[in-house]
């Protein structure tokens, strides 16, 4: 990711051309075209991870692969900051607004933590009251 595509593109073809990964097989444009990766502007990256909604249904975690194909330490850093800084704050918004109100919201840390602080406790209740919870 750069900040317009054609600068992606050009950075990251080399790599993707080279990556035995993709054996020498479909172009760059081909595989963008038909699978998840996406190279381009920060706004391509949005506007496409917003289309994957499309095809898997509502889901609550995404991964973003950005050390791939070689790429040096520098790019990678650089595109973490570019996605940290133009694509994440874009994406949870909007995830969050087009998310239905039957999906419960994804677990955290903390409600992870609060749930197994309950049901510890409810364990003790029971094992004090001689039964099972």
């Amino acid at each position: 990711m750069r900040k317009n595509s054609q600068d992606a593109v050009k950075e990251f073809r080399p790599y993707f051309d080279n990556a035995p990964v993709y054996g020498h097989g479909p172009s760059l444009e081909d595989f963008t075209s038909q699978t998840p990766l996406t190279v381009g502007s920060p706004q391509e990256v949005i506007e496409k991870t917003l289309t994957f909604r499309e095809y898997f249904g509502d889901y609550q975690r995404q991964l973003f692969l950005v050390d791939h194909a070689g790429l040096p330490l520098k790019t990678v850093l650089e595109q973490l900051d570019l996605f940290g800084e133009e694509v994440l704050p874009v994406l949870r918004k909007e995830f969050e607004d087009r998310k239905p109100a039957h999906v419960p919201d994804a677990p955290t840390h903390a409600s992870r933590v609060a749930a197994s602080v309950i049901a510890s406790a409810s364990e003790a209740v029971a094992d004090s009251a001689g039964r099972t919870p």
